[in-house]
């Protein structure tokens, strides 16, 4: 068996960076993936999420914000200037 005394600074240095470079690709898979939901290994996807994402990289937009018309068929108002305080 192996002593503590026989590892070096720089081996615990790399372990540490191992770990450590490994639960961030994890992390960064999980968050980029589209999963509502993981149980069990079993992943629930939220596809309008993808395909979304794939209408924004081909047309620059996803159509899931409303337009003009719509929002006069509704009888809404769209105001974008922001509040000022007096």
């Amino acid at each position: 068996m192996t002593k503590m005394s026989d590892f070096t600074m720089e081996e615990l240095m790399l372990f540490i960076i191992g770990v450590t470079g490994a639960m961030g690709g994890l992390m960064l898979t999980l968050q980029k993936s589209k999963c509502e939901s993981i149980c069990w290994g079993m992943c629930k996807r939220n596809v309008d999420a993808v395909i979304q994402e794939e209408k924004l990289q081909m047309t620059g937009h996803t159509g899931g914000t409303p337009r003009k018309p719509y929002l006069i068929k509704e009888g809404k108002e769209l105001n974008l200037e922001p509040e000022t305080e007096n």
